[in-house]
Parts: structure tokens; C-alpha cells; sequence
């Protein structure tokens, strides 16, 4: 089927699928835009920075590899990091991340390509401004957009901001959205329903955290989770256990999607891979090596107990239509779109839901289904770049159904999920179902269903978070002006 043993990458995908280059053009093309994370010195003392700045260079060097830099105020350069994250220095692991020669520990470095600021580092043309403020994650040009107060209330702000820093970059590189990197752009996870501008949407500050759940696939979305869940200030990691179900094993598609998985990983199972990276940052594991089914029960007697709270990363209507049989008190879920039409988007939906499984998660129709495979054969017939990939049409048409997927997207609906739970601890507000585009987040759709009460939270375990100083937080005049 593959004439030249190529493989297919999903980023690359949204490439061939939109301007119809070949597999090597579109790499190449990554491979050429160089991105730019520039650190000022207080990112030193700020856990939310730190998880800011890890996450975009994370997801740039998986979106553009190779091309990536890191300038880093030589202050910075030996602090240990802030966040369970990583275990080393926090040059160190952006060293192994976008490779030693690719970090300056200097200031007044030349930079170059697109420049994302985090921190204290003056404005400079053309570079955007990577901020947040308690709950509220924004990005914008820093010449129209300054800092926000940058109270450290939620880390997971910090995770988010990466990525939408990283979803405007590249929905600019792809030529997507004439409005990316021109644009002031944000979302509050704690009020996904009002404009991240409005004063409640700052949320409070987390005080506790999810101690016991189950991560349900580890693909994609089960990476962001446990990436999204690693970055938050556990006080003790180790009283904290993550319940692994799949049963995969990591393919080279895994590594530009997957935060955790590395080209190592390849042919091992999700959940050893996961397992491992968890248990090097203190967490605890429980392992479930088998497919997610209709026999699938959590336990919940004596002297059994396990996790009434689950995240789902499936990616298979059929397979999240068992969710409501597997007695989990709460569900968080999310989806992802996977077309070019669609690949920003997020769907999240949380169980239980006023929607049936069936209308939450419905099939297509016979006739639905003809359509979609007299749509993919056109594809691979006429888009010239799936001609290298293959002679046999069948085989070019199974390689064009295959789903784009860009990390960004992933992080972006891991970070709704975790504050679903991390809101449900706080009496915070609940959504049913939310959806948005990271190509226009000032169209979310929310649907909330109220607060949450102690009521809801009944049997959840949780424990203590660690609360960041505000030693020096920025001031909103101060912030007005950046």
C-alpha cells in the first residue's frame, strides 16, 4: 500500500489535506518555520510560567521540529523547576527537549521566526504575549497586549496558555485564520461561558486536588490528560494514584500528538510508557491492560474501592457509549475534531449528562457512511499527494480517513476536562457540554447546569494543593501598559 514507507503524519495530514503538498514538502515545511520562547527572569519563582513555557515547548517542537529555540535569562538557568513536570533544572529540561544547541542562556540573544514572551522581556515586533491571570489564560501581540495580573490561582492556566500560544502560531503558519497572531485571544476555565475579560472569570485559588481517578486510553488525549494533571502543585505526589486503562502500544504516529511518548516508546504498551513517566514524578499507578467493553465495572465494595471519577480520551462513539454502564459516579470527556474543516475544534461533555449516550455519541447512518467512503475515494484520486503514499486507491483512501491531530488541540480539551474535576472539588460552576474552536474562542458554546454542591463531590477523594505566593504580582494598571 505505502509505495515508498513513508509515514503519515497527522500534523503534516492537515498539509497534504489543504494545499495538497506531498509528505516531504509538508515536513519540510515545519521543519523551515522557526519559533522562537523567549523567558524573562521571574520565571524563576512562578509555577505557572514554568508550566506555560514547558507546554508550548512541548507542543512547538512536535508541530515544528527542529526549529525551535529557547532564550533564557542566564538568572533562570540553574533554578529547579517549580512543577512536578519535570525532575531536573529548568534549562536542563529545555535542553532535552529542543536539544542543547537550540537553548541560549544569554540575554540580549538574537531571535528569530515567530517569538512568543513569557515572563518579564520587553515587547519586540511581531512577538505575542503569552499571560495569565487565576483561571484566565490569554495570548496576543505584544505590542497591543500586555501582561495580566498573573495571580498563580490555577496552574492549569498556565498549561492552557501554552497552548493556545501554540494554536495561534500555527492556525498563522498554515494560513488558516488571517486573524491569528493579530489578535487578543483567551478562555477562562472557570467561567468557559463568559468573555476571559469579565472580572468572574478569574476564579479562585485551588486549594485542593483530585487525589484518586481513573485516565480511561492514553493515546492523545490520555497524554494531555496526565501532562495537564502532572503540572498541578500536588503537595505530596506520591499519595496521589492514577488508574491506566488501554491496551495499545505506542506507534510512530503516537510521538507528534502524545506529550509524554518519545520515539523510544515505540512498541511498548501505553500504559507501561505512561507507568513510568508518572511513577519518575512521585504519582502512584494502577495498570488495566485490557479494551474498555460493555463487561467493563469499576469496583466499588469493600475491600475493592476504586475511583468513582474518570477521564475519558476515546476516540470512538461505540466505546463511549459504554460509559454510563461502567458505574462511575462522574465522568469528564472530551472529543476532538479531525478534518481540516475541523481539527481545532473540542467537544466536552461531562456524565451524567440531561442527554442519552446515543444523542451524545451517536453513529452515522448507511447513508452517512457512503457518503464518507465515496468522499475519501475522491480524495485519494484526485489529491496528487496521496499518489506517493500508494497504487492501490483502498489503501490511499484508508490513509486519507485518517484523523488530523495537532497537540495543541489535545492540551486544550485536557485542560477542560481537569478543571471540570478540580471545579467540582471548589463548588465551583458545572458544564454539561461545552464546545469552541480555538480559531474563534470568543464563540464558545457552554451549556451550565448550576453549581456544584458537597453533595456532588461525595466519595471523590481529594488532597491539599500547594498554594503559590504572590510575592510580586503584577498590578492590572501595571499590566494595562506592558
Amino acid at each position: 500500500m505505502n509505495r515508498h514507507g513513508m509515514k503519515l503524519s497527522r500534523i503534516s495530514k492537515l498539509l497534504l489535506d489543504s494545499d495538497e503538498v506531498s509528505v516531504g514538502e509538508a515536513l519540510a515545511k515545519r521543519e523551515q518555520f522557526a519559533v522562537t520562547l523567549r523567558c524573562g527572569p521571574d520565571i524563576g519563582q512562578s509555577r505557572t510560567l514554568q508550566v506555560a513555557v514547558l507546554t508550548a515547548a512541548s507542543i512547538a517542537i512536535r508541530c515544528f521540529p527542529g526549529a525551535v529555540r529557547v532564550v533564557l535569562d542566564e538568572a533562570v538557568g540553574a533554578n529547579t523547576v517549580l512543577t512536578p513536570l519535570i525532575q531536573c533544572s529548568f534549562a536542563a529540561a529545555l535542553a532535552e527537549l529542543v536539544g542543547p544547541e537550540n537553548l541560549q542562556l544569554a540575554n540580549g540573544s538574537e531571535v528569530t521566526g515567530k517569538v512568543l514572551l513569557f515572563g518579564d522581556v520587553p515587547s519586540q515586533p511581531g512577538a505575542l504575549r503569552v499571560t495569565f491571570d487565576g483561571w484566565i489564560a490569554q495570548v496576543g501581540p505584544a505590542a497591543t497586549s500586555g501582561r495580566l495580573a498573573e495571580r498563580p490561582y490555577c496552574a492549569l492556566a498556565g498549561v492552557l496558555a501554552g497552548a493556545i500560544a501554540l494554536s495561534e502560531v500555527f492556525l498563522w503558519f498554515a494560513e488558516l485564520n488571517i486573524a491569528a497572531t493579530r489578535r487578543t485571544t483567551g478562555l477562562s476555565l472557570w467561567r468557559p461561558d463568559l468573555p476571559h475579560i469579565y472580572p468572574g472569570a478569574q476564579g479562585p485559588q485551588v486549594e485542593v486536588l483530585p487525589r484518586e481517578l481513573w485516565v480511561l486510553g492514553l493515546g492523545h488525549l490520555g497524554n494531555a490528560y496526565l501532562w495537564s494533571l502532572a503540572a498541578l502543585p500536588y503537595v505530596e505526589p506520591q499519595a496521589v494514584e492514577f488508574y491506566l486503562n488501554d491496551f495499545d502500544k505506542v506507534e510512530a504516529e503516537n510521538f507528534e500528538t502524545g506529550l509524554i511518548f518519545t520515539p523510544d516508546d515505540e512498541g511498548h504498551l501505553k500504559t507501561r510508557v505512561c507507568n513510568r513517566w508518572l511513577e519518575a514524578r512521585g504519582f502512584r499507578t494502577r495498570l488495566l491492560e485490557r479494551p474498555f467493553d460493555s463487561n467493563f465495572r469499576r469496583r466499588r465494595f469493600v475491600p475493592q474501592v476504586e475511583p468513582p471519577l474518570a477521564f475519558c480520551g476515546f476516540d470512538s462513539n461505540p466505546a463511549r457509549r459504554m460509559l454510563p454502564g461502567a458505574d462511575f459516579t462522574r465522568v469528564m470527556e472530551s472529543g476532538l475534531g479531525g478534518t481540516k474543516h475541523n481539527f481545532e475544534t473540542v467537544s466536552f461533555h461531562t456524565l451524567p449528562n440531561p442527554r442519552a449516550a446515543e444523542e451524545l455519541w451517536p453513529d452515522r447512518s448507511p447513508e452517512e457512511e457512503e457518503t464518507q467512503r465515496k468522499e475519501l475515494e475522491r480524495i485519494a484520486q484526485k489529491n496528487p499527494a496521496y499518489e506517493e503514499l500508494g497504487d492501490d486507491i483502498c489503501g490511499r483512501a484508508q490513509l486519507a480517513g485518517k484523523s488530523i491531530a495537532v497537540p495543541f488541540v489535545g492540551v486544550t480539551a485536557a485542560t477542560l476536562v481537569v478543571a471540570e474535576a478540580i471545579r467540582l472539588l471548589h463548588d465551583g460552576p458545572a458544564y454539561s457540554d461545552i464546545k469552541l474552536s480555538l480559531s474563534d474562542l470568543k464563540s464558545v458554546s457552554a451549556i451550565a447546569r448550576g453549581r456544584y454542591t458537597v453533595q456532588d463531590a461525595a466519595g471523590i477523594s481529594f488532597c491539599e494543593a500547594s498554594v503559590e505566593p504572590e510575592d510580586n504580582p503584577i498590578s492590572l494598571a501595571a499590566a494595562a501598559v506592558q
